[in-house]
């Protein structure tokens, strides 16, 4: 998160702040004998959160119009439950509690209520338990942290000390860029070219400026089809005894007595695999899709700030 968006608001948006808040709790109290699938099916609505500025996630695309796998997969789920779709893209907040607090069981303290389900949401079950406010559940892709490299200046990988004396693209303060800095005892530091977002370290490598790039693979595939890069050599790489290296991404909705929406999203969603269009979904992106260790868990490793 940049230092632009961890700026407090002034004082003069206090009472509006506690206004809103009162009104959030009301509403909230308000919501919690509602039956939460009725209610959407109501409004004809399905309200999807996801983060904003994700590519090839979720953001704004041409036309400033909300595009990406998630986007993609939330009108889906909406078409499945018969109906209208509206995407949420918000920034991310200090961490994955806070982004789960504002979007999917409380909401902002500045208003806006919450939406029905959120996207990219952790899956470790750990974690769960820790915000056991909102339910996880509905896997959909499993992620990987990987290298993508030119073959004609990398003939090998068999280790990450291949990358020795290459110029590696890394988005800072990413699982990428600590484990460049802090494996092998720091060998590998000075190889690391840190950019501010991957798309950064991708153009940077379609550019020949840097030899190789590291991030998670979905996330690089989608990207690199962006970019239109074209078809280069990848290697899945097991960062073994520093970071969690592969992580499973699903949805979480607000934990209430009635699990209706719950269970609807998820009959949804195995329709979606079953038919084929949810690898269709990612496909579309450039990505290969790869199916959650746990299809039934919840999914997402947790970021670098959690």
């Amino acid at each position: 998160m940049s230092t632009s968006e961890s700026v407090r608001r002034g004082f003069g948006r206090v009472v509006f702040a506690i206004a809103a808040l009162i009104g959030a709790q009301a509403a909230s109290a308000a919501d919690e004998g509602t039956d939460p699938l009725s209610a959407v099916r109501a409004k004809g609505v399905l309200e999807v959160a996801m983060y904003d500025a994700f590519p090839p996630w979720s953001y704004k695309g041409a036309g400033n119009k909300p595009a990406g796998v998630d986007v993609d997969l939330g009108r889906a789920l909406a078409e499945k439950l018969g109906v209208s779709f509206q995407p949420r893209l918000f920034v991310a907040d200090e961490n994955m509690g806070d982004d789960l607090r504002n979007n999917v069981w409380k909401g902002h303290y500045m208003g806006g209520g919450v939406a029905d389900v959120m996207l990219h949401v952790p899956a470790d079950r750990q974690f769960a338990a820790k915000e056991d406010k909102a339910d996880f559940f509905g896997a959909y892709f499993r992620e990987v942290v990987s290298v993508v490299y030119h073959p004609d200046k990398l003939e090998a990988f068999e280790s990450p000390m291949a990358l020795t004396g290459h110029k590696v693209g890394v988005e800072i303060d990413s699982i990428s860029d600590y484990y460049m800095s802090g494996a092998f005892n720091g060998r590998l530091r000075t190889s690391a070219v840190r950019k501010s977002t991957l798309s950064e370290a991708v153009q940077a490598f379609k550019a020949g400026e840097v030899d190789a790039v590291m991030a998670p693979r979905g996330e690089l595939q989608g990207l690199m089809k962006t970019a239109d890069v074209g078809d280069l050599a990848f290697k899945e790489q097991q960062l073994v005894g520093m970071f969690r290296t592969t992580w499973d991404v699903g949805l979480a909705v607000k934990n209430t007595d009635s699990k209706t929406l719950r269970d609807a999203l998820a009959k949804a969603l195995d329709e979606l695999r079953t038919e084929g269009k949810l690898a269709a979904i990612f496909a579309a992106h450039g990505i290969d899709y790869v199916a959650p260790a746990d299809s039934a868990g919840a999914a997402a490793a947790p970021r670098a700030s959690d």
